[in-house]
Order: C-alpha cells, then structure tokens, then sequence
C-alpha cells in the first residue's frame, strides 16, 4: 500500500471511487457503513490539491481511499462548509479561536468497502499531516450525525476532538443527511505544528 499525494492520473479513478460511495448511490442498508455527503468535480479536487493536499492509498496501482483538505476561501462556495467556517469565532482549541488559527478544511474522505478496518484510513491522515505540517495549524471537518462510522472512526479511530455543533439547512426531509438542522459535529486534526503547544 503506498500513500501519497493526489498526481493528475489518479483523477478517473478517485472520481469513480467518489460516485460508488455518495450517499445518494448507496442502497440504504449500506448507508450505515459511511457515506459521501457531496459530489466534486476533477478541478475541484485538483485545487485542493494545490491549495492543501490530497492523499491517495494506492494499492496494485487501485486507488482504494482518498482525503482531502482545501483552503477556507475555497471551501466557502459551498454552502455547508460556508457556515461550518461562520462558528469558527465561537469554536476554540487550545486556548485559541479558529478564526485566529492557520485553518484548513478536512473531507472529504472516503476508503474503498473492500479496504475498511486495514488501517487504510489512519495511513492516508498520517501522510495528510505530513503534506500540511508548517502550512496550517489545524484542520477542521464536519461529520453529519447520520455518519457515525465515519465520526467513530475520526473522534474514536484517530482521535480527532469534537469542537462544537451548528445545524445546517431546512427542516428534515429525510431524503439526504444534509437537509437537516440537526447539529453537526465539528472536529479537528490536529497537524502537529509545535509553535501551538505555546497556546
């Protein structure tokens, strides 16, 4: 298994992962495994890419996960990101507010099902720090609720603290986990940048 950062080949392949795992493609029983919330396009992963950083797992030349981060303009077009990115002046870590930190945005992340539970997801997030350390200080997420595998494998798995909720969209429809204005979880991964251990 190599992990590294996202090269321009690797596109069809992460895109074609991506479309399997969207919440709007997967039967509902396996919805309960993890999902994707959101669909982007080449160039926006290509601009993450550039802005931050995306990982790839690449196992017998298979892309099998990937995790991305992107800049807080970047992420800003998007809606639920724009007002994940409004509470970051009410949200602290370490004695200190988001929106005085070095902040990247983190997700989205996805592991091929056939790859789950082999460390597949720890490995990309290490090699995501590595690529991001001394540009940022923290990377935040929103996981929505209705995920918990991916928020057990993020708080529980890779230790990543839960900072605070905001709620996000209209009234339940029950057709998508974002038209909903249950809180969402807000998370950090922490990029290991020791000029915060002064904060």
């Amino acid at each position: 298994m190599i992990f590294r950062r996202l090269h321009p080949r690797d596109l069809p392949s992460l895109l074609e992962l991506q479309e399997t795992n969207l919440f709007e493609n997967l039967p509902m029983e396996q919805r309960k495994d993890g999902f994707l919330s959101a669909r982007f396009a080449a160039e926006q992963f290509a601009q993450m890419n550039r802005e931050a950083a995306v990982v790839v797992a690449e196992d017998h030349r298979r892309i099998v996960s990937y995790a991305c981060s992107a800049g807080v303009n970047f992420s800003r077009q998007f809606p639920i990101l724009d007002a994940m990115i409004a509470a970051f002046g009410r949200l602290t870590y370490l004695g200190m507010t988001l929106i005085d930190a070095r902040v990247c945005i983190y997700g989205p992340v996805c592991v091929d099902r056939a790859w789950r539970g082999r460390g597949v997801l720890r490995g990309v997030v290490a090699r995501m720090k590595e690529e991001l350390a001394g540009q940022f200080d923290v990377a935040a997420a929103f996981i929505s609720k209705a995920n918990s595998r991916s928020l057990a494998a993020h708080v529980e798995g890779l230790g990543m603290t839960v900072l605070g909720d905001y709620a996000f969209g209209p009234v339940a429809t029950g057709s998508s986990p974002l038209a909903s204005r249950r809180p969402i979880p807000l998370a950090e991964l922490d990029l290991g940048n020791t000029d915060r251990q002064r904060l």
